[in-house]
């Protein structure tokens, strides 16, 4: 489904129920919430933080960082610098000829299809050494587009991809993303989580302020612009957001809700589901909400760290959490778009499918792994 950014006037009117944003400032002051800010037509007409929170405090976003490098992706490709359908071995010799890897595309990584196993032992655990080069030997446990498969080690490669592809212009990949996508938007991440080798993580690595992340959740509303400055064009950016028949919930590092109105749907709390043991396959008419618009967008991180953007309503959303129990995704959407005006999408229930008999049960989960 396409999505299209809508911009003047029609979309700065107010939208949202100032007694639903309060509920949820409730909610989220009730269930482990840290911190909001609602923003609307580029007015900020929410913004709160407690729990002895402060606005000036940088936050570890944990996966929240996996969409920086889905827009870095898309840029890199714009500028020529790769293309999200080549193969990976074209970058990694080491993976020509070997079965399953060979075939995999740049674009299977970002949405996560690639067959690839988590990683997340391996990336996150104990141990030194670069963590870009102990991604890359991982072992593909499905053919390519096949599965969804949740983890660290798809960006991973990403980035190994990229630093190899940098060094003709001297940089590494953070650098480059400092460059193309940080600096732009005025974002300061004050701190980032980094292997041995000085590689940051990029699937959940980043620390900021709320302050700094709305702005990239403006520069998504806004089809690639921010304060006048065109980082990445539409029709490239839309790309983040095309999500798979395998999960129609998660694009190229974003998490997405176009399934929202089809009558086969199901909302799903990602957070929760990602701590299930083992890790949930059946993401089939997967949903984050009913409540919600189906053009929803959302980075999110563990500890209830959201950026929920709806670029039709040019609403961006910013929820701050601590480590605890209660938030669902679901019903703090379903309270804030309580009385929204909301905006007339299209239906996708033909690109719904029938459910399976029986969900995932849910096993004892093991301990929180970022994001």
């Amino acid at each position: 489904m396409a999505l299209f950014f809508l911009a003047g006037p029609e979309s700065s009117r107010a939208q949202l129920s100032p007694k639903s944003i309060e509920a949820a400032h409730r909610y989220s002051l009730a269930n482990s919430g840290i911190g909001l800010i609602v923003e609307e037509g580029g007015q900020v007409k929410f913004e709160k933080y407690y729990q002895g929170h402060a606005r000036s405090t940088p936050l570890h976003i944990y996966s929240g960082t996996k969409s920086f490098f889905g827009v870095l992706a898309v840029i890199a490709e714009a500028e020529g610098l790769l293309s999200l359908d080549e193969r990976v071995a074209e970058t990694l010799p080491e993976w020509r000829g070997v079965s399953r890897k060979s075939r995999i595309t740049l674009r299977d990584l970002l949405n996560f299809t690639s067959g690839i196993g988590t990683g997340f032992e391996e990336i996150y655990g104990g141990g030194n050494g670069d963590k870009c080069a102990v991604s890359v030997g991982l072992a593909a446990k499905h053919d390519r587009g096949t599965s969804f498969i949740y983890g660290p080690s798809h960006l991973q490669i990403f980035c190994e991809v990229l630093r190899r592809k940098l060094v003709s212009r001297g940089i590494n990949y953070e650098t480059y993303l400092k460059q193309k996508v940080l600096d732009p938007l005025q974002i300061n991440v004050s701190q980032w989580r980094a292997d041995a080798a000085g590689n940051v993580v990029p699937s959940a690595g980043m620390y900021m302020t709320g302050r700094d992340w709305l702005h990239f959740g403006e520069c998504v509303i806004q089809g690639g612009t921010w304060n006048g400055h065109q980082l990445v064009a539409p029709d490239r950016l839309a790309q983040c957001f095309q999500s798979t028949e395998i999960n129609p919930a998660f694009g190229l590092c974003f998490w997405t809700n176009r399934l929202a109105s089809a009558p086969a749907s199901r909302e799903i709390d990602v957070e929760e589901w990602l701590d299930i043991k083992p890790l949930p396959e059946d993401w089939r008419n997967a949903c984050l909400s009913r409540s919600a618009p189906n053009d929803l967008l959302c980075s999110l991180g563990s500890n209830y760290q959201r950026l929920y953007m709806v670029p039709s309503m040019q609403l961006v959303v910013v929820h701050l959490g601590k480590k605890g129990k209660g938030f669902r995704d679901a019903e703090f959407l379903r309270i804030l778009f309580k009385d929204a005006v909301l905006p007339k999408t299209e239906s996708p229930a033909e690109t719904a499918t029938p459910p399976k008999k029986g969900l995932p049960k849910i096993f004892n989960g093991f301990g929180k792994r970022p994001g």
